[in-house]
């Protein structure tokens, strides 16, 4: 199943429209409600390929399916905002975690900080409480 979405991700090209990706994971969403291990999978297959916006896409469906949250979810997920620069979601992600009572490792809060870093926004890293 992930060969089949990282090709249907890669044919999309970096500037699918949202929409057509939100499709493409909504189709494989379906089987990954269900199965976490899965879910992360997902997740990581869309961090490694920087695509931020579908990945906290998917995060707000997994919410919505009520399919539990996790530290290793909210690494994932801080980790990719940090290599695509996307500081601002990366702490957006954290506060919600941490409102969410997901309780997160030294390993998300580094990612987050990191994220913070490497935009310049070291005002916001050092308020990561």
């Amino acid at each position: 199943m992930l060969d089949e979405l990282s090709r249907e991700l890669q044919d999309s090209g970096r500037d699918a429209k949202v929409e057509h990706i939100a499709v493409i994971l909504d189709r494989h969403l379906r089987r990954a409600v269900c199965d976490s291990k899965l879910a992360k999978s997902l997740l990581n297959s869309l961090g490694k390929s920087r695509r931020v916006v579908q990945l906290v896409n998917l995060l707000g469906c997994l919410q919505k399916r009520s399919l539990e949250q996790d530290v290793y979810i909210a690494s994932i997920a801080i980790t990719s905002c940090r290599h695509a620069c996307e500081w601002g979601t990366a702490l957006d992600i954290l506060r919600k975690m941490t409102a969410d009572r997901v309780e997160l490792n030294t390993i998300t809060y580094c990612a987050a900080v990191s994220a913070c870093g490497k935009g310049g926004r070291w005002a916001e890293a050092f308020g990561i409480p």
